[in-house]
């Protein structure tokens, strides 16, 4: 009895904690994402979470129930099943550049940071994520566990204590200057939060499809199910501390890249560093999970093995990372968030068609 609990308890933080590492990344960790897409709508931004909470939820089970009927091990599997042939092809293709090109950024953000940080070239800090990646993905799916099961917890547990020490440290008069000021001009500025949040909340299911459909095949329906749960109440917590985190600071913090370097230096440059480290262990959480999402896609395609695959992509996104694509990524995401709606579109009309 014990033996299955624990099992259950494994397989249930398996689930949440890949989940979670695939979504958060170095956008969501540094505050950038959602500055972008949620705090810019002052107040309302709350009522976002909401939304994105419950897509994460319908959604990834719908994906759960399609993958593990169907035995849908790989992302490109998952869409040709949902997808007419012309839809399923065009979707495939925006998928895997998205995937491609995340590699290639996270690369270069890796060279910017450890060159930054140790004053050294870049090149020393896209090798340093090259390496651990490989090292990760040799063992697969356990190596993809492993890199997530100690960097969300960590993760969790810095936003928590960033916000603690926020709440102790911090003027509450300037805190509530700057909330007012939200309420007051929120109806002057973006007025789209329902549309943002079904774009991100899109964007981060189709992005975590890669490791949600072999994740499904792997584990039983309830415990998929309690993992989506749990993953995505911990996912919109931690947003929801990051946004309250940017609104407090606003409109200071508009102006800076990474949002959270810039509230942490309250507390000293020891804690800048930690943040630091946070956004390069969490790079490292979605590069593993872009590799193994479209390895695996290359793999069912192809034959060859996982490993090779993971080579293959690395000899293509490379290069990229070196030479720059800062256009190609200017035209491939905003065709891959509008295709988030698509992707989730075939994904509820596939599930009520069959349970007709």
């Amino acid at each position: 009895m014990g033996d299955i609990l624990g099992n259950n308890f494994l397989n249930i933080f398996k689930v949440a904690s890949i989940f979670i590492g695939t979504v958060v990344g170095a956008g969501l960790a540094s505050g950038k994402e959602i500055y972008q897409f949620f705090s810019i709508y002052g107040l309302k931004s709350f009522f976002g979470f909401i939304i994105c909470f419950f897509i994460y939820i319908f959604i990834g089970n719908m994906i759960c129930n399609i993958s593990h009927k169907k035995n849908l091990s790989s992302y490109n599997l998952l869409i040709s099943e949902i997808c007419p042939k012309f839809p399923a092809r065009v979707l495939n293709i925006f998928t895997s550049l998205y995937y491609l090109f995340s590699s290639s950024i996270i690369f270069a953000a890796s060279g910017s940071i450890i060159s930054q940080f140790f004053s050294v070239h870049k090149i020393y800090g896209i090798i340093l994520m090259i390496l651990v990646t490989l090292i990760v993905l040799k063992f697969s799916m356990k190596g993809l566990f492993l890199v997530n099961a100690i960097s969300v917890p960590i993760m969790i547990f810095i936003i928590f204590i960033m916000f603690l020490m926020f709440e102790i440290f911090s003027d509450p008069i300037n805190i509530q200057t700057s909330i007012v000021n939200n309420l007051e001009n929120e109806i002057r500025i973006h007025n789209n939060i329902i549309l943002s949040s079904f774009l991100y909340g899109g964007f981060n299911i189709l992005s975590a499809s890669g490791v949600l459909a072999p994740l499904s095949t792997e584990n039983t329906k309830k415990n998929f199910k309690n993992g989506i749960l749990i993953g995505s109440f911990f996912l919109v917590l931690i947003s929801l501390i990051i946004n309250y985190l940017i609104l407090s600071n606003m409109p200071y913090i508009a102006q800076y890249d990474i949002p959270l370097l810039y509230i942490s230096k309250i507390f000293g440059k020891s804690f800048q560093i930690i943040i630091l480290i946070l956004i390069w262990i969490e790079m490292l959480s979605t590069e593993t999970s872009s590799l193994y999402s479209l390895a695996r896609s290359i793999s069912n395609k192809f034959g060859h093995s996982f490993f090779k695959s993971v080579l293959i992509i690395l000899s293509v996104s490379i290069p990229i990372s070196i030479f720059g694509f800062s256009k190609l990524i200017s035209v491939i995401y905003p065709i891959f968030g509008f295709l988030s709606f698509v992707f989730m579109f075939y994904v509820i009309k596939y599930r009520f068609k069959k349970n007709k």
